[in-house]
């Protein structure tokens, strides 16, 4: 009995989608067979080669940005390919055409729209969530921020802390009006909260920005659970966009205003 449970969970597992990486959420792994065609159905694609059964800092990494991606852009394909050097040699010969081996591990590649054109990461780089996203942002069209961040936000309040109040006023009524528009439910829930500190910034001017951040910190570092550390993470990444290098409107000028 137990010898039939055991064969009916294999073949339930092995019945899974093949392409579907276990270890990377969201990730496509691709093989020999699948490469070409799965690179050309996309605009963009960004394709780890790593070993066949990858860990560590890197991967992880790697990982964080398949879910960020996910959540940014749907004309970007994260895929994984599984090198391996032993065996059957499992998409050996797709390493040799991008000259990957295991002296280069991982070695990642963005392709735009076919499997000729391409640019790798600088291998001087490592392999950091921030530094996939630079390197997307860099070379496509696409934008995926800081998780919670919205990239058309972002752009219009650069200095928004030094700005005349009136001006941030008009900001505030001009980004409420975007945010009824949104029809992405988490999207708007991240606008309430760029409008909320819009107005506490013009209210309380830029130490609000210091004291919310110290609190978030605080509250974050506390027993919390992981779908809360997730919120204030976003909450914080969100205030990171009001931070100016330097504060140039004093408290005078707001009383005067």
């Amino acid at each position: 009995m137990m010898h039939i449970l055991v064969t009916l969970l294999l073949v339930a597992f092995h019945s899974l989608p093949s392409t579907w990486a276990v270890t990377c959420p969201g990730c496509v792994d691709l093989d020999e067979l699948s490469f070409q065609q799965a690179v050309e159905r996309f605009p963009y694609s960004i394709v780890k080669f790593d070993i066949a059964y990858p860990y560590g800092e890197k991967h992880e990494a790697f990982t964080a940005f398949s879910k960020s991606a996910h959540k940014a852009t749907q004309d970007l394909l994260i895929a994984t390919v599984g090198v391996k050097d032993y065996g059957e040699l499992e998409n050996k010969a797709l390493g040799d055409r991008y000259k990957v081996d295991d002296k280069n591990f991982p070695s990642i590649f963005l392709f735009k729209g076919n499997a000729e054109e391409y640019v790798q990461l600088p291998s001087h780089l490592d392999v950091t969530l921030d530094n996939l996203k630079a390197f997307v942002s860099a070379n496509t069209p696409l934008y995926i921020g800081r998780d919670g961040c919205i990239k058309e936000f972002n752009e219009v309040l650069k200095n928004y802390a030094n700005i005349p109040d009136a001006e941030q006023l008009k900001l505030i009524k001009e980004l409420q009006a975007k945010q009824e528009l949104l029809t992405n439910p988490e999207q708007q829930q991240n606008a309430k909260a760029y409008l909320i500190y819009m107005r506490k910034i013009n209210e309380m001017g830029y130490d609000f920005l210091e004291e919310e951040t110290k609190r978030l910190l605080r509250l974050k570092a506390g027993k919390v659970t992981e779908a809360k550390k997730e919120e204030l993470l976003r909450k914080l990444n969100i205030l990171e966009v009001f931070r100016v290098h330097k504060v140039t409107k004093t408290a005078s000028e707001k009383e005067e205003l």
